[in-house]
C-alpha cells in the first residue's frame, strides 16, 4: 500500500544532504577513511565510521555508483583490520580509548573487537569482497554441546536488560550460522536451537522479550535485536506480530519513552518486521511513521547528517570514547541509525521506488531457511 501523502521536500532532498554530510567526514587518501564527527574526535579515522558510511551509501543505492577502484580501496582499507591468524576484526586504536572494564564485568576490548568482526566482515560480503581470512568465531567452537549452548544463552539477561541480551543471543545465533554455511554441518542443530531458545523467550501477551517490569522502549529494543536476525538472516515471520504492533504504539506514548537514534529505527523496524506477518493496523502504522518525521527532522544538523541526541552528538560509540566532549554536531551513529529509521519508514510508506532507496527488505530469504 503506498501512502498517498506527499513527500515533504526535505525528505526528498535526503540523499543529496546525507553524501554532502558524509563528504565532510571523509579523510583524504585512499577511499572509505571516515571519522566520527566534524570536530573534536580523537581519531582521523576508524572502521566503525568507515561501516556506518557504507551502510548508509548502501540504503540510498549510493554505493553501487562508486567508481570500481574506489569500492577496492575502501574494501582494502576495511580488510587492513583483520588479524591473519584469528580472522577478528580490530583496532588497537579504538581498543585504547575504552574505559577500564568494571569488576566482574566482561573486557570491553574484547566486545569491541567482537562488534567490529561481525560488522565489518558483514559490510564487506555485501561489498562484495569478502575478508581476506576466514572468520573463525572461537566463541561458539563448544556450542555444539547442547547443554554449553543453553548455558551460554542462560547468561544473558533475557528478564531484565532483553535489549542487551536479545543483541547478544542474536550474535551468538548468527555466528554458529556462519560456521554452518562455511560447510560445518555439526553447527546446523545448534543454529536451531538458538532459534527456538530465542523465540521460547517471547512473552505472547506482548509479542516482546523481557518481563513486563521492565522498561517498556527495553523490550520493544530486545525484539527489535531477535527479530533483525530472525527475519533478515532466517526470512522468518513474528510469532504474535498483532501483540506486537499494539506494544510499539504503547511504547511511544510511554512515560519512560526518549526519543533517539536507535528508538526511532528499533520502533519502526519492530513493526515493519511485524507487517510481514500481517496488515493489524497498516493504515494506523502508515500515519504513525508520517507523524513521526517532523520529530525526526530536528536531528538533522546544517551539514546534513544527523546526530544521536537531538541537541549535541553521542561522545561514545560501542564502549569508545570517540569524541572529546557534547558537541552541537552530526555524528555517524546518530547519522547512520536514522538513515536506517527512513530506510524501514520509506518501506512502510511504500516511497523508496519514488526516493530511489533500497527496500527493507531486499535480498532477504524469500522463505524461512531450512535447518
Amino acid at each position: 500500500m503506498h501512502s498517498n501523502k506527499e513527500i515533504p521536500e526535505w525528505i526528498r532532498a535526503l540523499r543529496k544532504d546525507q553524501l554532502s554530510f558524509l563528504e565532510t567526514v571523509r579523510q583524504p587518501g585512499p577511499y572509505g577513511r571516515f571519522r566520527y564527527a566534524p570536530e573534536g574526535c580523537f581519531l582521523p579515522h576508524e572502521p566503525l565510521s568507515s561501516g556506518y558510511a557504507f551502510g548508509s551509501l548502501d540504503k540510498m543505492k549510493a554505493y553501487d555508483g562508486l567508481e570500481e577502484h574506489k569500492k577496492r580501496e575502501w574494501a582494502d582499507y576495511l580488510r587492513s583490520y583483520q588479524d591473519a591468524e584469528t580472522g577478528d576484526f580490530y583496532s588497537r586504536e579504538m581498543e585504547n580509548l575504552c574505559p577500564p572494564p568494571e569488576k566482574n564485568a566482561l573486557d570491553l576490548k574484547y566486545l569491541v573487537r567482537r562488534m567490529l568482526t561481525r560488522n565489518t566482515s558483514g559490510y564487506l560480503k555485501r561489498m562484495g569482497f569478502p575478508p581476506r581470512y576466514p572468520v573463525h568465531h572461537p566463541e561458539v567452537e563448544a556450542f555444539t554441546d547442547k547443554e554449553k549452548l543453553i548455558a551460554h544463552l542462560d547468561s544473558f539477561p533475557w528478564d531484565k536488560s532483553p535489549w542487551g541480551a536479545g543483541s547478544h543471543g542474536s550474535m551468538t545465533t548468527g555466528w554458529l550460522f556462519e560456521r554452518f554455511k562455511q560447510g560445518e554441518e555439526a553447527f546446523r542443530k545448534p543454529t536451531k536451537w538458538a532459534i527456538e531458545y530465542m523465540l521460547e523467550k517471547q512473552d505472547p501477551q506482548t509479542g516482546l522479550w523481557g518481563n513486563p517490569s521492565c522498561p517498556l522502549y527495553e523490550r520493544v529494543n530486545g525484539a527489535y535485536k531477535v527479530l533483525i536476525k530472525l527475519t533478515i538472516t532466517f526470512g522468518m515471520l513474528p510469532k504474535y506480530p498483532e501483540k506486537i504492533i499494539d506494544s510499539v504504539f504503547r511504547n511511544y506514548s510511554d512515560p519512560a519513552y526518549e526519543m533517539d537514534g536507535c528508538n526511532e529505527f528499533d520502533n519502526a523496524f519492530v513493526l515493519a518486521a511485524a507487517l510481514r506477518a500481517t496488515d493489524y493496523r497498516k493504515q494506523e502504522i502508515q500515519e504513525l511513521v508520517l507523524s513521526r518525521l517532523p520529530f525526526v527532522k530536528p536531528f538533522q544538523k546544517e551539514d546534513g547528517g544527523f546526530s544521536y541526541f537531538q541537541n549535541q552528538c553521542i561522545t561514545t560509540n560501542a564502549q569508545v570514547q570517540l569524541i572529546d566532549r557534547p558537541r552541537p554536531q552530526s555524528d555517524m551513529a546518530g547519522t547512520a541509525t536514522f538513515v536506517e529509521f527512513f530506510w524501514t519508514a520509506f518501506t512502510i510508506l511504500d516511497w523508496h521506488k519514488e526516493l530511489g532507496w533500497r527496500s527493507l527488505w531486499e535480498g532477504v530469504p524469500e522463505k524461512p531457511v531450512e535447518l
